[in-house]
C-alpha cells in the first residue's frame, strides 16, 4: 500500500497532463479518484456493523481478485469517488494524506468489518484493502499510460 501512495503522490505533479486516446480524465483526477476511494472505503470499514451480509460471488469479482487486475473500460465509479477535472496540488496531497490515514486505521479494525462494493457486494476488511491495492495499481497503470502518450 505504502508503494502505491508514494506512487500516487508523485504523479500530482503530472496533474494537468493528459491524453484523450488513453483516458478522458488527466492524472489528475486518477490521482484524485483513487483518494476518494481509499478515503470512502477506509470511513466505510470503520463504519461497518455487524453481522457481515453473505459474500456476493460473482464472474467479476473472481476476475479481479484472482488476477490482481481491473480490466480497462468495464466498470463506472461511484459518485462518491467521482473526481474534480482541476483539483490543486496541495489539496491532493492532502487528500492522499486523510485517505491513507483512513486506510491505515482500518487496518486495525476487526476483520469483520466491511463495505458493499458496487460492483462486488460486501467485501471483509482484508478484501476490501486488497481492492484498494488494485485499484490504485490499475489507475496508476492508466497514468503510466497517460504520461507515456501525453497530447
Amino acid at each position: 500500500m505504502d508503494r502505491t501512495l508514494d506512487d500516487l503522490r508523485a504523479m500530482v505533479t503530472h496533474a494537468d497532463v493528459s491524453a484523450p486516446s488513453v483516458s478522458q480524465w488527466n492524472v489528475g483526477m486518477h490521482v484524485h479518484h483513487c483518494g476518494l476511494a481509499m478515503m470512502n472505503i477506509g470511513r466505510g470499514l470503520a463504519k461497518s456493523t455487524s453481522p457481515v451480509p453473505p459474500e456476493r460471488r460473482s464472474v467479476p469479482r473472481l476476475i479481479v481478485f484472482t488476477l490482481g487486475r481491473i480490466p480497462r473500460g468495464r466498470a463506472r465509479n461511484s459518485a462518491a469517488s467521482a473526481p474534480t477535472p482541476s483539483i490543486p496540488p496541495e489539496e491532493l496531497l492532502s487528500l492522499l494524506d486523510q485517505s491513507a490515514k483512513a486506510v491505515e486505521a482500518a487496518k486495525n479494525l476487526g476483520r469483520d468489518a466491511w463495505i458493499t462494493h458496487p460492483i462486488f457486494g460486501p467485501l471483509r476488511r482484508d478484501d476490501a484493502l486488497k481492492f484498494v491495492r488494485i485499484h490504485n495499481r490499475h489507475h496508476l497503470k492508466i497514468v503510466s499510460d497517460i504520461l507515456t502518450r501525453q497530447a
